[in-house]
């Protein structure tokens, strides 16, 4: 065990006790220590301190379910109009379950530097984000949680800022690796998208992406070209087969009434005494 001064106890400050000869290396309070800090207290600032020795970092994919109401609603009147539109009724069903369910794809990003503990001033008041990456000139925030998500009002000071932001899951990460973890565990898992899931995008944003997925959707559409075709010369043919056999029963009928109108005269000419 080793004695590392820089590693303090965010709750007690308090210096950890850097467990290295484990299989498992971690930190812990030094023995007889009455910190009332937790696990979450715990993980929740060893992340902030990772974040600063990643170079990158997968950002995962935006899943349609995780649309805003408003916007979930503008999506799927946008996807049926397409669909309705640009395919046969009985290729629709089976068409709409081969789609994907993320309006994008997930990505890395490289960061070129990270701030922790920033403090923003909005029209609701301050707000303080916990992570807040850089990368190509643009702003990335980063909210690690363990029990509480992002509340409402945290969500609007947000919106006013207009950066778009993660949440990053940290019981996910208990649950799985249990408390008893390696750093670099912890930061393989703060590198994968799955870790993560969009808390707030611009309007603009989520309307850039439907768009994409709009472009998908015709893609996609285009790709069923020669069946979609198949079954409309399938539907014509049927049609004129139907029409012929129509117009060929209004002939025969038209033919009925003829014949029909010359027994009348037949008839009316024999009354009038003429036959």
């Amino acid at each position: 065990m080793e004695n590392r001064s820089n590693l303090i106890c965010p709750m007690c400050r308090g210096n950890f006790i850097a467990v290295l000869n484990h299989q498992t290396p971690h930190f812990k309070h030094k023995p007889n220590n009455d910190c009332k800090g937790n696990f979450e207290s715990y993980i929740h600032w060893l992340t902030k301190v990772l974040f600063k020795q990643l170079k990158e970092i997968e950002i995962p994919e935006l899943l349609i379910e995780d649309l805003p109401e408003k916007k979930r609603q503008y999506f799927q009147f946008k996807k049926n109009s397409i669909i309705d539109s640009k395919l046969p009724f009985e290729l629709r069903d089976g068409f709409m379950k081969g789609l994907k369910k993320c309006l994008n794809d997930s990505r890395k990003l490289v960061i070129d530097s990270v701030a922790l503990e920033q403090e923003f001033k909005t029209s609701l008041g301050n707000i303080r984000v916990d992570v807040v990456v850089e990368s190509n000139g643009k702003k990335l925030f980063i909210e690690p949680f363990y029990t509480n998500k992002i509340g409402l009002e945290k969500r609007d000071k947000l919106s006013k800022m207009g950066v778009p932001t993660l949440s990053l899951d940290l019981f996910e990460f208990k649950n799985h690796f249990g408390s008893n973890f390696s750093i670099q565990l912890l930061k393989k898992y703060l590198y994968v998208q799955k870790s993560k899931s969009w808390e707030y995008l611009s309007n603009e944003e989520y309307d850039n992406h439907i768009r994409n997925y709009e472009k998908y959707l015709l893609d996609e559409i285009e790709k069923n070209k020669p069946l979609i075709n198949q079954i409309y010369l399938d539907e014509i043919k049927a049609l004129e087969d139907e029409s012929e056999s129509h117009i060929k029963k209004i002939e025969e009928e038209h033919n009925e009434i003829i014949q029909i109108g010359e027994r009348i005269k037949k008839l009316k000419r024999k009354l009038n005494g003429e036959l």
